[in-house]
Formats: C-alpha cells, sequence, structure tokens
C-alpha cells in the first residue's frame, strides 16, 4: 500500500512544471508539518482547551478536504468508448491514478530553483521508474486533457490496456509504447497508444487534430522519457485503420525502425500522402518521431493518428 502511495505522489510533480504551483506545494507541506506539531503539543497538553478546539477543526476540515477532492475517482466507468484492438473494455477496474503530490524523500532535498530545473523532473521521473519499472516517460499537450505518464511492457504488449499506474485493473488505462519499439537505443518512430475516452480523457481528444486549426493552437507535443526531455512539432495528422494480412496499403503501424535513408523518407511521404493537411514541418533521415494512435469509427477497425518530429535542442 506504502509503495502504491509513492508511485502516486509521484507522478503530479511533472503535471505542473509552474514554479509557483512548485512553490505552494512546498509552503502546503511546510504547513501541514506545522499543523502535525501543533496538534501533538496540543494533545500533551490537556489543559489548554483552545488549542484541543482549534486542532479538532483542523481535522474535520482535513476530511472534508479529502471526500471532496478524491471522490470523484470512484465514479462510474462506464463513459468508455472503443479501445485499441477492438476487444471489450474490464468494467470492473479502477480509474487511473495520477499522482497529486511530490514524494516527501525528493521534497525535502528540492528547493523551488531546483525543481524547476529538468534535471530535478528527470530525477522525479527515475524515482517513478523505480517503483514501477514499466513506467518510461511522461507525455503532455499543454492546453489539453492530454497528460499522462506512458508506459511500455514489451512482455505483456497490452497490460497499460487496463490497468493504471499502480497496476491496479483500470478500463481507461493508460497511454503506453508499442512493444516492437525500443527505448535503449530509442527508435526512429515511438508509436504510443491510448484508449479513445468519451469523457475526453486519455486520447479522448485527440481527434480533434483533424482540424488544422486545432493543430496550429497545439502544435508542440512534450513527451519525457526516463533520461531527456522532449518536445516534438505536428506534422501530419490523418485517419485510418488496422489493415488485413491481404491489403496491400502502408500500414503507418509498422513503420518504427527504418533500415537506411530510403526506407525512412518513403515511410515520411507515405504519412504526408495520408494526412489530411501538412503542417510544412520536414523531417530527414535521423530525425526522430512519435506517433500517437486512438480509435476512431470512420469504419471498422479505424484508428486516428498524429505524427510528430522531435525538436533538436
Amino acid at each position: 500500500m506504502n509503495k502504491s502511495r509513492n508511485v502516486d505522489k509521484k507522478a503530479d510533480m511533472v503535471k505542473n512544471r509552474d514554479v509557483s504551483g512548485k512553490a505552494d506545494a512546498l509552503k502546503e507541506r511546510n504547513a501541514s508539518k506545522k499543523t502535525d506539531a501543533s496538534k501533538k503539543s496540543a494533545a500533551k497538553k490537556p489543559g489548554s482547551r483552545k488549542k484541543r478546539i482549534i486542532a479538532g477543526v483542523v481535522c474535520v476540515a482535513a476530511i472534508v478536504f479529502c471526500v471532496v477532492r478524491f471522490y470523484p475517482r470512484e465514479t462510474a466507468l462506464s463513459d468508455s468508448e472503443g479501445d485499441i484492438f477492438s476487444r471489450g473494455f474490464d468494467k470492473e477496474g479502477e480509474m487511473s491514478v495520477i499522482a497529486k503530490e511530490v514524494p516527501a524523500s525528493l521534497m525535502n532535498t528540492m528547493n523551488v530553483e531546483e525543481a524547476e530545473a529538468d534535471n530535478a523532473v528527470l530525477a522525479v521521473y527515475k524515482e517513478m521508474h523505480k517503483d514501477n519499472s514499466d513506467f518510461a516517460g511522461y507525455i503532455n499537450i499543454e492546453g489539453t486533457k492530454i497528460d499522462y505518464p506512458v508506459m511500455y511492457s514489451p512482455e505483456e504488449p497490452e497490460k497499460y490496456l487496463d490497468h493504471d499506474i499502480n497496476v491496479a485493473k483500470s478500463s481507461k488505462g493508460l497511454p503506453f509504447i508499442d512493444a516492437r519499439c525500443s527505448l535503449d537505443p530509442v527508435s526512429d518512430n515511438l508509436i504510443i497508444y491510448a484508449h479513445n475516452m468519451k469523457d475526453g480523457s486519455m486520447f479522448g481528444t485527440l481527434s480533434s487534430y483533424g482540424k488544422l486549426d486545432y493543430c496550429r493552437e497545439h502544435p508542440i507535443i512534450k513527451f519525457d522519457t526516463i533520461n531527456e526531455i522532449g518536445e516534438y512539432e505536428v506534422m501530419f495528422a490523418f485517419y485510418d485503420k488496422v489493415y488485413y494480412n491481404d491489403e496491400p496499403d502502408f500500414r503507418f503501424y509498422d513503420f518504427i525502425d527504418a533500415a537506411n535513408e530510403a526506407e525512412y523518407d518513403r515511410g515520411i511521404n507515405e504519412y504526408r500522402r495520408k494526412s489530411i493537411y501538412d503542417t510544412g514541418v520536414e523531417a530527414h533521415y535521423g530525425d526522430k518521431l512519435i506517433t500517437l494512435v486512438t480509435c476512431s469509427y470512420q469504419e471498422d477497425n479505424g484508428r486516428f493518428v498524429v505524427v510528430a518530429r522531435k525538436i533538436k535542442a
């Protein structure tokens, strides 16, 4: 149970890199410690009626806060809509748990300036990886609901279709990397799948990239691994499907590692051919890509796909 809570606590560090947000988290933790100390002191001094009343009020406020904050996690899971591999959802699962606080062990060693630095963010990722070795990174698209840990379990490719970061059952699952991809060395194209949810969670809003105006408003995808911070610029967006073996069309989900420059260029050209629009972003042999994939319903086994190229530091 303690390990599960630690995992929960570690992920929120990367959900909000805003310095003021982190400063508030530090202040709240310090205030919490002072409150705990004052309550213990009041318990040791039975003659201090006023202090006991204050402690009681604090306890009630804490209970109310917990109820308001955590009750939504227990809501119904009937809002799912399709999945990556066209099979049913596990309705008994729990909602995905995304951490709400930085772990105490890290908070005690970080100041605001350190927390803002990339290496501090990577330190949190490495701690998360220690707690769950399937944790591969974090994806965020500013101004959208896409803001989640990304998992990688090549020995159990579909594990995170219906599990959360604590490996508890969850019909929402988590974004996860195609098992055929490699993280060391990193594949030319990392393919990341996630459910299309009615409530807009996971990749439930990804199909908004079907409109060029939306792409212009959200041109950057942030995807960090446990080893480096990364930003990617959207190149293409298109509707496609999972093909039968006897269908000859280019399979976007098989373009992972190019054998040579000609094969890489062919993949890029096929993406461009399928795309609803062309953003003008170019990719050349050696450039790294990410491809985000979710279900769509324009046809049987339909998919919606967004391709982005890594911005070189």
